[in-house]
């Protein structure tokens, strides 16, 4: 389902001493089944942004397109449940979510609530613990009594079970080490590619953001500052600064072998593996 914002903008406590003006004019399209990442320092309208797509909130003004529903200001929307129905959002600790009493009624009650017969629900249920790497010998048992990563993935499957053809993650791996979240990453992306999934990711990480994405979008006190493919967006280095983010260490690195060398390298490798292969061709053309 492809996306549209037409001069959206968000005003929190509107007509009150606390009114903001948190996202400004946004205009912007995502294509369906393209992978998305949106970054920004804390503040800048990321989360806001997102939450527009299932109805979390609405738009002060302006109109959302999000397949064949349309979300405009200042008009009732019958038929927000059957979109959340094809959006699902994986919040921040998205294991604060889990309530039931069981592993499997946890997973089975998104499905469930939009009509899916138990038995179907339970399919579900047990297919999806293989796909985020959980064995289905828990599905009995409680999930606050499974460690925090395992309760994490409980919660991602519990949103997929639902079998969105959106998905949202907003800041989906904080708090993870570092091979916890390589790990969950890889396990959106393979996901994204497998059931052709609109993928939005919410990030901090310039490198996820890098290795992942399609395209990104960069915001800035409310509004799109940039958008482009990651080699367009960080070749921007200068732009980036300016609003306080960074490029991923893999770009920084590849300047500094350019400067070194007085030389052109890809700016579209992100990758450790990827930049490695460019400065072995680097050496052995040196070396001829």
């Amino acid at each position: 389902m492809d996306i549209t914002f037409e001069n959206v903008e968000h005003c929190y406590m509107q007509k009150t001493p606390f009114e903001s003006l948190a996202l400004k004019n946004i205009n912007l399209s995502i294509s369906s089944g393209s992978f998305v990442a949106v970054i920004g320092h804390t503040g800048s309208g990321k989360s806001t942004l997102v939450q527009h797509l299932n109805g979390l909130l609405k738009p002060t003004s302006g109109k959302i397109t999000i397949g064949q529903w349309l979300i405009e200001a200042n008009k009732k929307n019958k038929q927000l449940k059957q979109l959340r129905k094809h959006v699902g959002m994986v919040f921040q600790y998205p294991e604060h979510q889990l309530f039931d009493e069981t592993v499997e009624k946890d997973i089975c009650f998104g499905p469930m609530n939009f009509g899916i017969p138990e038995r179907e629900a339970k399919r579900r249920a047990r297919a999806l613990l293989e796909t985020v790497g959980l064995p289905e010998t828990i599905l009995g048992r409680s999930p606050f009594d499974l460690s925090g990563g395992q309760m994490r993935r409980v919660a991602i499957a519990s949103v997929l079970a639902v079998e969105p053809n959106i998905l949202i993650l907003d800041e989906p791996t904080a708090g993870l080490d570092p091979q916890g979240r390589q790990d969950i990453m890889k396990m959106f992306y393979h996901l994204h590619k497998e059931k052709e999934m609109t993928t939005i990711l919410v990030t901090h990480s310039m490198e996820d953001a890098a290795t992942f994405a399609d395209e990104i979008i960069v915001m800035d006190k409310g509004s799109v500052f940039i958008k482009g493919a990651p080699s367009e967006v960080f070749k921007s280095a200068d732009r980036l600064h300016s609003i306080g983010l960074d490029v991923p260490e893999t770009v920084k690195f590849i300047l500094k072998v350019e400067e070194q060398f007085g030389c052109k390298l890809p700016h579209d490798v992100f990758t450790v593996d990827q930049v490695a292969e460019e400065i072995d061709r680097l050496l052995m053309k040196k070396g001829t």
